[in-house]
């Protein structure tokens, strides 16, 4: 499958690339592809690939064309995923219909449209989106455009060196990542795509094992309780999106006490949160003068369910 890289509005040379700029374009593009199949696969894009993952990503130089008044277009080829995955064994972590029917390329510029309000959010993390504001560095001049594009089949994706400001705030409103402890039963019927379902007193938790012992060794415990601790990673609007599990035991007695669904948002970015996320009209009423109060987290968000 060929795809379309094009530069044009540099005022002095119209997008013509020396080789250090063509480095620097070639390096960021793969860094994206590799991060946003890494997701994909993983639910975590700071993964490295292993030699057999790296295959799939490659990404081929075809042509280079251009000159000062046309700009400068960059022919690239590569394979579908449904292609070179197959035979790859992957343990719980299968990859989706929908990533076999993409390329890395076509994950590149999946990637912008989500950062750029024109997908879903769900398919960024923060690492990713590091990688998406690296592709600024390309830009050499404020005039800049460049033009992603597979002739088509795919909406392309222009970027000018001001949108960017828009996937830093992106970034930026996802919180760190954070160190827990979850105790829950880990529920059969949750397996998929990679996902792991623990069921907790606050909620159900998505959990994650990128390790292949880690993997064998926790699925012992399904159906049972089971006690986590690792990494909890969020979404761009502060909700947990699952935890990375580093490593898990037989629960003890002290376990439930000082186990708690994480949640990266303060109380005043929760009351927001809820309030935007309502579908009824707002007003905040019955709440004002009474909250911050002594009740629980819990206890808040079912007040704040009642908010009209």
């Amino acid at each position: 499958m060929n795809y379309d890289i094009k530069i044009i509005g540099e005022d002095d040379d119209n997008g013509l690339l020396e080789f250090d700029r063509l480095a620097t374009l070639t390096k960021s593009t793969k860094d994206i592809a590799i991060k946003a199949l890494m997701l994909k696969l993983r639910g975590f894009s700071d993964i490295t690939p292993d030699k057999n993952l790296k295959k799939t990503l490659e990404l081929r130089l075809q042509s280079i064309t251009g000159n000062k008044s046309e700009g400068t277009s960059l022919t690239i080829d590569c394979d579908y995923f449904g292609d070179t995955l197959k035979g790859l064994q992957y343990e719980l972590f299968k990859p989706k219909e929908e990533v076999l029917a993409m390329t890395p390329m076509a994950l590149v510029i999946d990637s912008f449209h989500n950062a750029l309000g024109e997908g879903s959010e769900a398919d960024l993390d923060k690492p990713l989106l590091k990688s998406l504001m690296g592709f600024k560095k390309n830009f050499i001049s404020n005039n800049e455009i460049f033009y992603l594009a597979n002739r088509g089949s795919i909406p392309e994706v222009k970027l000018t060196k001001d949108v960017f400001h828009k996937i830093s705030l992106l970034e930026d409103s996802i919180p760190e990542s954070k160190k827990v402890i979850v105790n829950g039963q880990l529920d059969e019927m949750k397996v998929s795509k990679g996902k792991l379902g623990l069921q907790t007193d606050h909620g159900f938790v998505n959990v994650i094992a990128h390790d292949v012992n880690v993997i064998n060794g926790i699925l012992e415990f399904m159906g049972k309780e089971v006690t986590i601790s690792g990494m909890a990673h969020f979404k761009p609007n502060g909700q947990l999106s699952f935890i990375d599990i580093h490593e898990f035991g037989p629960p003890n007695s002290t376990d439930k006490f000082f186990s708690k669904q994480p949640n990266a948002m303060t109380a005043n970015q929760q009351l927001m949160f809820e309030i935007k996320a309502s579908k009824k009209r707002t007003s905040l009423r019955e709440i004002l003068g009474k909250w911050p109060g002594d009740e629980t987290d819990e206890e808040f968000k079912e007040l704040l369910k009642g908010v009209k």
